[in-house]
């Protein structure tokens, strides 16, 4: 099958990740403009790319016929070029967390549904091979009735949200979310899962990203598999062969191993892997109409167990139930604050005002990242 044409929309550095991944996939993609408000940056990443550099996102689109983007701006924007896209008919690779509030992924999705296009998300941490030997581990019964979970995560909670969602394959029914005194954990929230698992999430800086799944029989701590009756401890292991990454696996009887399917492209290291795991999905779907494998709802449903955890933590620890029916308070004091830095509502930003480079205040940054604005956030 030919090769899709793909622009990518910023140049920083998680989109010189995609760049340095999509040249080793070739066979299916091949980068033919790369965009950005910075003229000396998107030469530079457009060189890197073999492709044509371009700092205005309508002419590229209106010079370039392409079949897929890359939005990989600051995620304020997301929404914005995602729309401008789909109006367009390019399908769409969107950088996390896929919005900034629920109302701007909607207006992304529901411009993907209006035109007819694709919008999968680069959500990187259910793709790793570990995690998803750690999603096998969870339905291979090894851990018996699961009955609770862990969750640390110390910046872009949505990610670590993925991951606990992603093993327990289950939604939130309802969450009691707190922002304690100032100190190492930011927030904490306490989360009650459909299937009656209960959880406990925290930012913590003084931690690292870390996750346990604890069930009868055995529990997920890390990447350890501990067996209850026969105290047994098992590793989750990268598997290489002459120092290619061929999979993941676990020494269970039996073995739980995931192969690599990318292997044949000598991606190196384990996001990259996830990363051309993304475009294949897209890929994949654009050409045989398979599904997505993640796709814009799943990154919705992340970010809006955050935007509850929050919502509850604004209000003292209110029982917050998911889904959620309306904008919180929470969403809309992030559109307030935007609009009094940037002039206008995120839900009517237009791409003109992409056109000026800019950096998050503080306040704004910490009330984005961990839903208070008393505490310094640097992303």
């Amino acid at each position: 099958m030919s090769s899709l044409k793909i622009g990518i929309i910023g140049s920083g550095r998680r989109a010189m990740s995609h760049i340095s991944t999509l040249l080793k996939l070739g066979d299916k993609y091949k980068v033919t403009a790369v965009c950005d408000v910075d003229e000396a940056r998107v030469a530079d990443a457009a060189a890197k790319a073999r492709a044509k550099p371009y700092t205005d996102i309508l002419k590229m689109l209106s010079n370039e016929r392409l079949d897929t983007c890359l939005v990989a701006v600051q995620a304020e924007g997301h929404h914005v070029v995602a729309k401008a896209l789909a109006e367009r008919g390019v399908n769409i690779l969107t950088e996390t967390p896929i919005a900034i509030t629920l109302a701007c992924a909607d207006q992304m999705i529901e411009a993907a549904k209006d035109n007819g296009v694709l919008l999968e998300v680069s959500e990187n941490v259910p793709r790793w091979l570990h995690e998803k030997v750690k999603q096998r581990v969870a339905s291979s019964g090894l851990l018996g009735e699961i009955k609770e979970f862990y969750l640390a995560y110390m910046s872009g909670s949505y990610h670590g949200v993925a991951a606990i969602r992603s093993i327990l394959k289950t939604e939130a029914e309802s969450v009691v979310g707190e922002h304690p005194p100032k100190d190492s954990i930011l927030e904490r929230a306490n989360i009650l899962l459909l299937n009656g698992v209960r959880g406990v999430y925290e930012f913590n800086r003084a931690g690292r990203n870390y996750w346990e799944i604890i069930g009868t029989k055995g529990a997920l701590r890390g990447n350890e598999l501990h067996l209850f009756d026969s105290n047994q401890k098992f590793e989750i292991q990268i598997v290489r062969e002459n120092s290619k990454i061929s999979g993941a696996k676990i020494d269970t009887s039996p073995e739980i191993y995931v192969e690599n399917h990318l292997w044949e492209y000598s991606l190196e290291g384990i996001d990259e892997i996830a990363i051309a795991d993304a475009w294949l999905s897209l890929y994949d779907a654009i050409k045989s109409g398979k599904p997505l494998n993640y796709g814009a709802e799943n990154a919705r449903r992340d970010i809006e167990l955050v935007m509850a955890i929050r919502e509850s933590a604004m209000h003292g620890g209110l029982k917050i139930h998911l889904p959620l029916k309306e904008i919180t308070e929470h969403e809309k004091i992030i559109h307030e604050e935007f609009a009094k830095v940037y002039g206008t509502d995120p839900l009517l930003l237009k791409l003109e005002h992409l056109k000026i480079k800019y950096t998050l205040p503080d306040k704004l940054r910490s009330l984005m990242y961990c839903g208070r604005t008393d505490v310094e956030i640097k992303i």
